[in-house]
């Protein structure tokens, strides 16, 4: 998995791109793969050392990185895109707010401009507009299930990896089953470990989700996916589902 992830960096850095002004498709595509790619090096780093709770709860940025990817290059992407981009400027209202109350020596007004697009966006939680649920189970424009050839969702995606992955990131009851001892018998330590191992799962969502993401990033960029990426890709996802799920 370690070196597929260097070969999949690899292809985007030896493709030299030079993303196109003001087209925000190119840079939000190309910063969210980025960052995609990142978290599968720092959850392998963590599987690594042995930290499997703490992988797969990594493993829910992966998740979020891919529904937002598929998102975006679902349909109207580049409105889409501009949407995400330009959701800094909330970012930058509500850290205003923030330093009024707490560093008020060093509050600065807004820009106008960042004022008017801040404006636009509802709530300061979400880009898009939509709920993460939303985001997930929007049919897709191109994928169909093959057995039913009707539209794909990720369906599977939120209610199960989403839901189970989030529990780990907000630590939950569902959490802490290895940091649990029998009450009346065992003494308390550390990290007992006698819960559920979530390394294989934890591996299996990193080969998955980065693999989804990867696919929604090249057509967000328009390109077709390197051959023999896109086999390796393939050969990972089968390998990990038979010998990690």
């Amino acid at each position: 998995m370690r070196k597929f992830v260097q070969y999949a960096k690899l292809c985007v850095n030896e493709a030299r791109i030079y993303p196109p002004v003001n087209r925000h498709r190119y840079m939000v595509a190309l910063a969210l793969y980025s960052k995609s790619i990142t978290v599968a090096e720092a959850t392998l780093a963590l599987l690594e050392a042995g930290f499997g709770d703490e992988a797969f709860g990594v493993t829910r940025t992966l998740v979020d990185i891919f529904i937002t990817m598929r998102y975006i290059a679902n349909k109207d992407t580049d409105e889409r895109a501009r949407r995400y981009a330009e959701f800094s400027a909330k970012h930058s209202e509500v850290w205003s707010e923030v330093t009024k109350i707490y560093w008020p020596q060093k509050a600065q007004p807004l820009g106008e401009r960042i004022k008017r697009i801040a404006a636009s966006y509802r709530s300061p939680h979400r880009w898009s507009g939509q709920t993460v649920k939303d985001m997930a189970l929007e049919l897709d424009t191109v994928e169909v299930h093959p057995g039913t050839s009707k539209p794909f969702d990720n369906d599977f995606a939120y209610r199960v990896i989403y839901r189970w992955t989030s529990h780990y990131v907000h630590p939950t009851i569902g959490a802490l089953r290895n940091h649990l001892v029998q009450a009346g018998r065992d003494n308390f330590v550390v990290r007992c470990g006698r819960g559920e191992d979530m390394r294989h799962m934890a591996a299996f969502n990193t080969a998955a989700f980065l693999t989804n993401t990867m696919i929604s990033f090249y057509r967000c960029m328009g390109d077709s996916q390197p051959d023999r990426l896109s086999k390796w890709a393939g050969a990972l996802v089968a390998h990990v589902a038979r010998r990690h799920k």
